[in-house]
């Protein structure tokens, strides 16, 4: 499977805004198509940096991150979907290698919160090196908890 990773462009954000909706958060917190496409054009307007996975012209997923948006100087994974047909192939796991990439040489670790009914993504993090370090509760909706997870860096040592 070849995946491209490229910079999301406006022609991408209805086949994003799918993805998302299609996903265990979307569903639970009511995305709406229209209004997610929109939401990632807004992003792409402001200068946000999003990317998409792509295979065979297809987009397969997505990522929207924020290089410092966590406490301003950390960063933050914003949000990550892969197209439902793909789950388990891989693509998650080259979506989350890049958020890694391209802030490499941004702040100490890497964040992003995770709905507390999302089991899946929260296994997903953890084996890619995440660990549990808080709560919020009623955070993004009243009664789901987002667990933050953060990713410390390997420090080379002399």
């Amino acid at each position: 499977m070849d995946t491209l990773i490229r910079q999301m462009t406006a022609g991408d954000t209805l086949a994003c805004a799918a993805i998302a909706c299609a996903s265990s958060i979307g569903e639970r917190y009511g995305f709406q198509p229209e209004v997610m496409a929109a939401t990632l054009l807004a992003a792409l307007d402001s200068g946000a940096e999003l990317f998409v996975a792509e295979i065979g012209k297809r987009v397969t997923g997505f990522a929207w991150i924020d290089p410092k948006g966590a406490f301003s100087s950390a960063p933050y994974l914003r949000l990550i979907a892969v197209d439902e047909s793909l789950r388990g192939a891989g693509l998650g796991s080259i979506l989350l290698g890049e958020f890694e990439t391209r802030t490499a040489a941004v702040g100490r670790d890497w964040c992003l919160l995770v709905s507390d009914f999302n089991k899946r993504a929260q296994a997903f993090y953890e084996r890619h090196g995440y660990r549990k370090r808080g709560e919020l509760p009623d955070f993004a909706n009243p009664g789901i908890t987002e667990i933050l997870m953060v990713k410390k860096r390997m420090v080379a040592t002399a």
